[in-house]
């Protein structure tokens, strides 16, 4: 394939995805990640462009120009996915390659020394790439298919960069001083192009992943406190029943009491206010594993998997103790809210879902009655013929 027709159909690549990204980021928020990757192919494209028309530029300006912007677009790639990561990052992640590739060249150009500049700007290249395949690794794309595919390209594109590298030291010097412009141009050009399919086409899909993952999120999350719902407790305490050989659990509902009076003393929004400090307390002293879901109003539950009745006293128990610990901003000190609560423990052998949430509301009742600000295990009544 001619020099010319691989130059264009990356540089026509290139463009398309990055009028894609900016358009899509003016519907989609986040966006900042989207611009990023629309800068990044932008500024590839034009880099990419610049190597093609060696003839027409002065010699400075061809060492310096096409270089500093593909750099210039891998930091851009480097920023947008710490950006999708929500890592801490910078706009000077994305300038300082650009920058450091722009002083290499100069002081090669100095010199005299074209494989100084060559050297230095596929070394940058490589560390770049390995930065940006090291944030799509991170826990923030984990089960994401698409952060596979980013992965496995900078990869690909990185090793073509120590290829290079090795080649143009043992060998000879690059024939001229652009990245890409040594005796195998037509190769580096066709990796650019499979580079620039694999990041545009799943860069777009890990745009939709998280998209598709946040509203799954969402569709089992209460969006007052961040707590898991109704759904998500029974799907999985009906996981738990349909296990075999089934592990005993415990199921524990706990209501706070009066808490309507805490709305109609201090207002709905410190009501509010109140619901999220109390399910944030609630949350530090639960494990991984346990689901801890918002059942309606001051009502909630906390699905204990793979635990002792013992130990499921002592976690229920534990959390109402901290519970009316909680002292409130909006509240005097002396004003504090209890909570009571209803437990079972087993392993839900011949029970439906239905009969658990009636013992353990049989248990809470008991609680209630009791005089509240306690927890009472409840054991399942037995089925009548």
């Amino acid at each position: 394939m001619e020099l010319s027709t691989l130059y264009s159909a990356n540089v026509l690549l290139l463009s398309i995805f990055a009028i894609s990204f900016l358009s899509m980021s003016f519907r989609v928020t986040p966006h900042k990640h989207l611009r990023s990757w629309a800068a990044a192919n932008a500024s590839m494209a034009v880099a990419l462009a610049g190597f093609s028309v060696e003839a027409h530029l002065s010699p400075a300006a061809f060492y310096l120009v096409p270089n500093a912007l593909l750099l210039l677009g891998f930091g851009f790639h480097w920023h947008a996915a710490r950006q999708l990561a929500q890592l801490p990052t910078r706009i000077s992640n994305a300038l300082a390659p650009a920058v450091g590739t722009v002083l290499a060249s100069l002081i090669a150009y100095e010199l005299a020394n074209p494989v100084l500049a060559y050297t230095a700007s596929n070394v940058i290249f490589v560390l770049l790439c390995v930065a940006t395949l090291w944030a799509y690794s991170s826990k923030s794309f984990h089960g994401l298919i698409s952060a596979v595919g980013l992965i496995l390209a900078f990869f690909f594109i990185a090793a073509e960069g120590v290829l290079r590298t090795i080649l143009g030291l043992v060998t000879q010097p690059p024939l001229g001083a652009g990245m890409l412009n040594d005796s195998i141009q037509d190769v580096h050009l066709l990796c650019i192009l499979l580079f620039v399919s694999m990041t545009g086409a799943f860069s777009l899909a890990i745009s939709f992943e998280q998209i598709a993952q946040r509203h799954k999120e969402a569709a089992r999350r209460d969006p007052l406190t961040g707590t898991f719902n109704r759904r998500e407790l029974q799907d999985r305490l009906d996981d738990l029943l349909r296990d075999t050989p089934k592990d005993a659990f415990g199921l524990v509902h706990f209501d706070l009491d009066h808490f309507k009076l805490v709305n109609d003393r201090f207002g709905h929004v410190s009501g509010d206010q109140a619901l999220i400090e109390v399910c944030s307390v609630v949350k530090t002293h639960l494990r991984q594993d346990d689901c801890f879901a918002r059942l309606g109003g001051e009502e909630f539950a906390v699905l204990l998997p793979n635990i002792t009745r013992d130990n499921a006293f002592k976690v229920a128990d534990r959390l109402r103790e901290r519970i009316a610990e909680l002292r409130f901003d909006f509240a005097p000190d002396d004003f504090f809210i209890t909570a009571s609560a209803g437990i079972y423990h087993g392993d839900g052998n011949q029970l439906a879902t239905t009969d658990l949430q009636l013992t353990v509301d049989r248990g809470l009742y008991q609680s209630k009655n009791a005089g509240r600000n306690r927890v009472t295990f409840a054991d399942p009544q037995p089925k009548t013929a």
